[in-house]
């Protein structure tokens, strides 16, 4: 069984910050994992003031009778100058935001 951390880094000239992490989901395989963290990998919209800010997703593995308690990732929106398309659609840097909208997997066996 395996979860995935999903770690939020912001940037501001050289200096990187590991600003927040959440879990996302469970999975009953490393490849079904991996594949679900490939998506949620890369660039996010920058906050005002900053001049990158990424995901990065680690499959870490649990033991089965593990309970994963999603918890909501940092509310980029809030920090964001302009506005996120409406609902969960979007594409490039917002497509991984709106893949946060939408629930991670089934429930694993």
């Amino acid at each position: 069984m395996f979860t995935i951390v999903l770690l939020l880094y912001l940037q501001q000239h050289l200096e990187v910050t590991l600003e927040s992490s959440s879990l996302r989901g469970v999975y009953a395989t490393e490849q079904e994992c991996e594949s679900a963290a490939v998506r949620l990998r890369g660039p996010v919209p920058r906050p005002p003031g900053i001049s990158a800010a990424w995901h990065d997703a680690v499959c870490l593995p649990i033991n089965r009778d593990v309970r994963v308690n999603e918890m909501a990732p940092l509310d980029l929106r809030a920090l964001l100058d302009g506005t996120p398309p409406p609902g969960c659609g979007g594409s490039g840097d917002w497509r991984r935001v709106a893949e946060l909208c939408r629930p991670s997997t089934a429930p694993a066996p």
